[in-house]
């Protein structure tokens, strides 16, 4: 199967890459882009089988992200599967993105444990809608994320932004190093530092960078 992602976090580009790269070599990534704009580009180059992309990105446009992205990615490429990563749990805006003909969407904050579920799924011919995006939906209105599984990853309890910084810091970047990397104010990274230790319930530096390294935000 051949992948086109789309995502303007680098971190969650190789994320993405890497549970797609660990599971089989018939999931081959043959494009990437980091936003809507470059997306459609690619897809103009390069045949692919399905697309996994963000759903809030920066852009120069008001077309370069959200529902307006989907609807012209897939009138310019009808049938082709899609599946969206998001961080949004508002009921209406995951069912417009099924209305619009999203084959999958898969929270985020889940997507160590979702993400290979929803491209099976989709890949026989299926939809996939994540645990509490489906609980949004259901709710009809936003809903609190539920508890992990046992045994899930540790990592999907991490927000993306703490686990770039987590990444970046495993890395042997400083706080201030980071922060102006991704362009965040010192306090704001140093916040989600400790944000991500305590939600790991790691008390060290060095703990850190072995979660890093255990759970694939080091390669």
């Amino acid at each position: 199967m051949r992948i086109v992602i789309c995502d303007d976090h680098p971190v969650v580009l190789l994320g993405v890459k890497a549970i797609l790269a660990g599971q089989s070599s018939a999931l081959q990534v043959v494009g990437e882009a980091n936003g809507g704009a470059q997306l459609l580009k690619v897809l103009e180059a390069v045949p692919c089988d399905l697309v996994i992309t963000d759903f809030s990105m920066p852009g120069n446009g008001p077309h370069d992200d959200g529902l307006p992205l989907l609807r012209r990615l897939l009138a310019a490429h009808p049938g082709l599967p899609v599946i969206v990563l998001s961080m949004i749990h508002n009921a209406a805006l995951v069912q417009g993105m099924l209305r619009l003909g999203v084959r999958g969407v898969v929270d985020k904050a889940g997507m160590m444990t979702e993400l290979l579920h929803a491209v099976r799924a989709v890949s026989a011919g299926r939809s996939y809608v994540g645990q509490s995006l489906a609980s949004a939906i259901a709710q009809g209105s936003d809903a609190a994320r539920p508890a992990e599984p046992d045994g899930a990853p540790p990592l999907a309890a991490l927000s993306v932004r703490e686990a770039e910084v987590v990444r970046l810091y495993a890395q042997g970047m400083s706080v201030t190093e980071i922060a102006a990397t991704i362009r965040r104010s010192v306090k704001t990274v140093s916040k989600q530092k400790n944000d991500a230790m305590r939600k790991l319930g790691l008390e060290s530096n060095r703990e850190l960078y072995d979660f890093a390294k255990a759970n694939g935000l080091l390669f």
